[in-house]
């Protein structure tokens, strides 16, 4: 499955670099295991959302959430928050 980022997902992601590489690094490791299905679906947290995210998922990283959506051959990530503000807006 071929991962592709949003603008503001990258930008997140920078920023979370800039403070903590250590979990920067766990979120970019996380999502290419997922992406590539490596280890069984219960190995990862997902979960489908609901409300405004609906139709979105979240992949849940240690203390940071990502919101995405696939379609089985593409993985558009939307947002990378830690969890405080993830579903705030």
């Amino acid at each position: 499955m071929d991962i592709r980022y949003s603008e503001k997902a990258e930008k997140q992601i920078k920023k979370i670099y800039k403070g903590d590489k250590k979990s920067a690094a766990m979120i970019i490791e996380a999502l290419e295991n997922f992406a590539a299905r490596k280890g069984r679906k219960s190995d990862f947290d997902v979960k489908v959302l609901k409300g405004k995210y609906g139709d979105f998922k979240r992949l849940r990283v240690g203390n940071y959430r990502v919101i995405f959506n696939d379609d089985g051959k593409v993985m558009l990530i939307y947002e990378v928050k830690h969890r405080q503000e993830a579903y705030r807006d």
